[in-house]
């Protein structure tokens, strides 16, 4: 019997991968442990230090098939929102903090992830830009394109919504510059492994840079942070392709829609 097509573009060793224990680090609270006012969130990962630390979120969501260009289309041409700030300043004094820091938004087929970097709960971020005409008007765009349906004016639904698409911090290690070119790969796990695929990618050392890896069920991202030359928006990789082909039924590169970065001062 053949070997099913969403597989064929994997390559590489096709052998059942050794069982391996993750690398010291990979959860390793210090390293994921959420800002204070976000508590000990599995689902953030903090990145920075001092007052340019924030919590790093993904939350993911499905549009109808066929939608796609559209969906890109309305994702990457709205106008910025203003990055709100937070009730005071970050220890020790200063200006009080911007709650939106950098957002991301990738795509593979249907699949939206949009990788956000915050200095707030989600709720809060979510409820902010709930409040922009700007992401009002994305959202009345989005609306005939989703799945599922959301109003994102509502609490109830706004609650719902996060419930439903944040992923879970599979692990984080090394460290990039703020701001540096983001790139990703989308892994559908075959049903059950998702925890063991999202374990062997967090495990891997990047050679460059920083590697955030997050999990919702049987859906795994790799994102990658990296200067480095083969690391630019537009062309990601797909890490370990060949040693995940067993667990997987689809692994792919993500397009990048949008990556918007908030300028602070220094």
């Amino acid at each position: 019997m053949g070997e099913p097509a969403a597989l064929r573009h994997l390559g590489g060793d096709r052998r059942a991968p050794r069982p391996r224990r993750p690398a010291d680090g990979v959860r390793d609270r210090s390293r994921i442990a959420a800002l204070p006012r976000a508590g000990d969130d599995p689902r953030a990962a903090t990145t920075g230090s001092g007052r340019h630390a924030v919590n790093r979120y993904a939350l993911t969501f499905a549009v109808r098939p066929g939608s796609e260009a559209a969906v890109a289309g309305i994702l990457s041409g709205y106008h910025r929102p203003p990055p709100g700030a937070s009730g005071g300043g970050p220890p020790g004094g200063g200006p009080p903090r911007t709650l939106l820091d950098r957002t991301s938004v990738f795509m593979a087929g249907p699949t939206v992830v949009r990788v956000v970097d915050i200095t707030c709960p989600p709720a809060e971020a979510i409820r902010h830009l709930a409040g922009r005409p700007q992401i009002r008007a994305v959202e009345d765009r989005l609306r005939p394109h989703l799945l599922e349906p959301r109003d994102l004016s509502d609490e109830d639904d706004r609650r719902r919504f996060l419930a439903t698409s944040a992923m879970r911090v599979a692990g984080r290690r090394g460290t990039a510059e703020r701001g540096a070119p983001r790139t990703a790969a989308l892994y559908r796990a075959l049903p059950g492994r998702g925890r063991e695929v999202a374990g062997l990618l967090a495990a891997e050392a990047p050679l460059d840079g920083a590697v955030t890896v997050f999990r919702r069920h049987d859906l795994v991202v790799h994102l990658t942070e990296s200067a480095a030359p083969g690391h630019a928006p537009g062309s990601p990789p797909v890490p370990l392709a060949g040693l995940l082909a067993p667990l997987v039924r689809l692994a792919r590169p993500m397009t990048l829609v949008t990556d918007r970065v908030v300028e602070v001062a220094a």
